[in-house]
């Protein structure tokens, strides 16, 4: 058995035959063993099927972390459906986007974001099925909507079927075109392409050939994965790069039960439940748990954190300085810092344990990356190349999007490469540098924004003329959305009233941290905007008096 030739759902119905009683998810005060994990599954996998869903049928997961989370990812999957992880952050226009380009059938969404689900219900007719997780909020059931426990207790577990690798799941995207594209990653193909963790986890290539038997052993040797992604299991880096891996070698997966997060909840859930990997993203969550640990640690009551034996980070900047602090507290850990893309590929990373010499921007370049030149052709990473990065990938492409897959998507010497447009270069020591997008995307604490959508929002204000949104640096995020604004002649703009009305139009996160009042947004003759007079102006209205 092979992780590159074998279906997810086959792995994991091979794992909790073998290691039942072993801990798979775990949140707050609730855990669910493999057999269970399995058991319900499969019964919420009846479910689907009774209600018309199966091969190819796409089921959107609109939850915060949890365990359904999982547990309805391993139902879709079981029945070859496709789920679809869905931004719960998102607002009406952007949640209409994401359920009718997946061409979602079924939606599985948390009590709490019923209201904003159940208002757009008549502008979705291809939903056939809503499924309700209860979470403390005063959401009565509506009618036509399923009670998420009430199907799995009135449904006997689906049987197994024959299934193929190629079956994909949809991973959305922000990607650089300012709406949410779905990736396409296959199932056979899912688990392998995190075999760069396998080392530092203490995995041999032969635990990677055999997962349920590798699962089996380390079970019985007392010597389980535990995991906990500290960020939301609706992005790559808490499912593809910490879930999934986890699962997929019989660990069991740890979840926070705060809306936002809690970086002492975090340390504590390490201290009790001996998590092994803890994942990040870079200094967004690196920093604020850096500060409890030194809190904890000044109070007199510090937190354990030995059991740590990687920390890992992906999706945003991970300082120097923030891992020489966290060395101060987890001196026995391995703490690897990755760079890729969503699209299923990885540029690069870096592993370091304490005493080394620490870096936040260079990385060992991932096998297989190469740089293609302006016609397309691939270069060798070579000290001195540079340009435009591809790899190899575990995605076959955009859903829903064939023209920006051929553009993105490409066989490289008879293997499918990715290239979403980040451009890097090769220093003399055979360091990777990652110079960045070659479009304006802001990446903030691991949230993309596309900066003309925001900029639609703000012009609309009554107030404004003209505005341009910038990504500057933020010590923490990695980026901070800025909005330089241009008021209309004869009005006043207030910079909180402008996010407000960001606010309540768009995701959060995608309303400006910083709203900087100017005479006249920086443009060429052309009209377009002058992003490098831009940031200057920004960085100097940004610096104190």
């Amino acid at each position: 058995m092979t992780t590159a030739m074998t279906h997810l759902a086959d792995i994991w119905e091979g794992i909790a035959d073998r290691i039942g009683d072993q801990p798979a998810l775990i949140h707050g005060d609730r855990s669910v063993n493999w057999r269970d994990f399995e058991a319900r599954a499969a019964r919420l996998a009846s479910a689907l099927s009774a209600a018309g869903l199966g091969v190819g049928s796409k089921i959107a997961i609109d939850l915060y972390n949890c365990n359904e989370w999982l547990e309805a990812f391993f139902a879709a999957i079981k029945v070859r459906a496709v789920p679809a992880n869905v931004n719960y952050r998102y607002l009406d226009d952007e949640l209409i986007h994401i359920l009718t380009d997946s061409h979602a059938e079924a939606l599985i969404f948390h009590a709490g974001l019923a209201e904003r689900i159940l208002r757009l219900r008549p502008r979705l007719p291809r939903i056939k099925l809503l499924v309700q997780v209860e979470d403390g909020a005063s959401a009565p059931l509506e009618g036509g909507v399923a009670a998420y426990e009430a199907l799995i207790a009135g449904n006997s577990a689906a049987a197994r079927i024959p299934r193929t690798p190629d079956d994909p799941y949809l991973s959305y995207t922000g990607g650089t075109t300012g709406l949410p594209k779905g990736v396409m990653v296959g199932l056979g193909r899912a688990a392998s392409s995190m075999a760069f963790l396998a080392p530092v986890l203490g995995l041999t290539p032969e635990d990677v050939a055999d997962p349920v038997a590798t699962a089996q052993r380390n079970a019985a040797a007392g010597d389980q994965l535990i995991a906990l992604p500290a960020s939301p299991l609706m992005h790559s880096t808490g499912f593809s790069m910490t879930a999934i891996p986890a699962l997929t070698y019989g660990g069991a997966v740890v979840t926070l039960t705060s809306r936002s997060f809690d970086p002492r909840e975090a340390c504590a859930a390490v201290e009790r439940h001996g998590v092994r990997l803890l994942a990040i993203v870079g200094d967004a969550i690196g920093r604020p748990i850096l500060h409890a640990l030194e809190e904890g640690a000044a109070s007199g009551k510090p937190f354990d954190m030995s059991s740590i034996r990687l920390m890992s980070s992906a999706g945003v900047a991970w300082s120097a300085e923030t891992k020489r602090g966290l060395f101060a507290f987890l001196p026995q850990a391995t703490l690897l810092d990755a760079c890729g893309a969503s699209e299923g590929l990885t540029y690069g990373f870096r592993s370091y344990r304490k005493g080394d010499a620490l870096s936040g921007t260079n990385f060992t370049p991932a096998p297989g990356l190469v740089f293609l030149d302006p016609q397309g052709e691939p270069g060798p990473a070579v000290p001195g190349a540079s340009g435009l990065m591809a790899n190899s990938t575990s995605a076959s492409g955009y859903y829903n999007d064939p023209e920006k897959t051929a553009r993105t998507y490409r066989l490289i010497n008879g293997m499918q490469y990715v290239a979403p447009g980040d451009y890097g270069r090769i220093e003399a020591d055979g360091t990777l540098t990652l110079l960045g997008r070659g479009a304006t995307t802001i990446n903030t604490g691991g949230e993309k924004v596309h900066p003309e959508e925001v900029e639609d929002v703000i012009r609309a204000h009554a107030d404004v003329d003209d505005c341009l949104v910038l990504g500057m640096p933020d010590e923490r995020f990695g980026q901070r959305v800025t909005a330089l604004v241009q008021p209309r002649e004869g009005r006043a703009v207030e910079g909180a009233d402008i996010v407000r009305h960001t606010h309540a139009r768009l995701a959060g996160y995608k309303a400006p941290k910083q709203v900087l009042v100017v005479a006249r947004i920086p443009r060429g003759p052309n009209g377009k905007a002058d992003y490098e007079q831009a940031k200057a102006v920004a960085a100097a209205m940004a610096q104190p008096s």
